[in-house]
């Protein structure tokens, strides 16, 4: 089946406007403006039919990562009870890593609507977009970190994405941090150390199984120079009779003030496959182009370092296990090294550093 880019073109355009406005209006949003609200628990009034996560991930200058997931249900079962769990991933400087995922009973959860303040079980965070404070207490490990926020929050228009005709299925998000400072004093197992670094922090909420109308995404994101960059690409099963469709969110920031987020001009162009765990592949090559008109913003990331690869299969029963023998559902998360050619809005520049992005796989 091929996969269709969405056209750059006029018209194009003002179809997506429209439907940012719409999708503004009915969610009680403000064009260009995130508020402290939008942090908050969105599921609340519809728990019974949605999922919600609130995602952090954190680099320390010791060359560790702690990455934080408080989730209200598994996203494989939307419909399902609740479910709360924290993920938390742990890779210390000489490559070890710990992953952990505790499941809470239903009572151990709560959550405001009015900001980000979320509990499961011992864990906390709590925050107003400027800053957020997270404590962590995890098999063996305990964690106070402390982000205050350096890029502005951003929301991607509506920042939902609806997957069917009578915009009942979606997927939505928000970024309250795209790049922020982290300071966390973390125990393991009787040792205490303070650390300091970088971190980031979205959002994400939905109502309907993403493997059922997602091929697979690329999801990434970067800090170099003064620059702060986000950038996505989803493959889409068959949506609308049109095959598979390619949408493309994308966000530069030059400190603290928004370059553009104007989607349409980006485009991936994936080599060097390679294999991966899980029965799947990979591109040791993402080539990111922006251009509209004059104006061109090009980044690619090589040398891929695979830090994670998870199964991402859901518990099926024998005869649905035979009905999807075929399909290998992975998570790959990688870092890798980054060049960012930037000529847009009177910048002109190059930079390099590294940069962390995730291929998830839905079949």
């Amino acid at each position: 089946m091929a996969v269709q880019r969405i056209p750059d073109t006029p018209e194009v355009r003002a179809q997506l406007d429209l439907a940012q406005q719409e999708g503004l209006s009915a969610l009680g949003l403000k064009a260009g403006t995130v508020e402290v609200w939008e942090d908050g628990y969105r599921a609340a009034s519809a728990a019974d039919s949605t999922f919600e996560w609130w995602y952090f991930d954190c680099e320390f200058e010791d060359g560790s990562t702690l990455v934080v997931t408080f989730s209200n249900k598994p996203h494989t079962d939307p419909g399902g009870p609740l479910t709360p769990t924290v993920l938390v991933i742990r890779r210390h400087a000489d490559g070890s890593r710990s992953h952990v995922e505790p499941v809470f009973a239903a009572a151990d959860f709560a959550a405001a609507t009015d900001r980000c303040d979320v509990r499961i079980g011992p864990n906390t965070v709590s925050g107003d977009l400027d800053a957020y404070d997270l404590h962590i207490e995890v098999d063996g490990l305990r964690a106070d970190v402390r982000i205050e926020r350096q890029a502005p929050s951003w929301r991607p228009g509506a920042g939902i994405t609806y997957f069917d005709a009578h915009k009942k299925h979606y997927l939505a998000w928000v970024v309250p941090v795209p790049y922020g400072t982290a300071t966390a004093t973390i125990e393991e197992d009787g040792v205490t150390s303070t650390v300091r670094g970088t971190a980031y922090h979205d959002h994400n909420w939905g109502n309907h199984v993403m493997g059922a109308f997602l091929d697979h995404w690329y999801w990434g994101r970067a800090h170099v120079g003064d620059y702060t960059l986000v950038y996505v690409m989803m493959t889409t099963k068959g949506l609308f009779g049109l095959g598979q469709l390619e949408i493309p969110t994308f966000y530069l920031a030059k400190g603290d003030r928004l370059v553009t987020d104007d989607l349409l001009p980006l485009r991936l162009l994936t080599t060097g496959i390679v294999e991966g765990p899980g029965h799947q592949r990979y591109p040791s090559c993402l080539e990111w182009t922006w251009e509209r008109g004059a104006e061109t913003i090009r980044f690619t990331a090589t040398n891929p370092r695979l830090i994670e690869a998870l199964d991402m299969a859901p518990h099926r029963s024998p005869v649905s296990a035979v009905l999807h023998a075929g399909q290998h559902p992975e998570y790959y998360d990688f870092t890798a090294d980054l060049d960012v050619d930037i000529h847009v809005a009177g910048i002109d520049d190059h930079v390099i550093g590294t940069t962390l992005y995730e291929k998830m796989m839905f079949r």
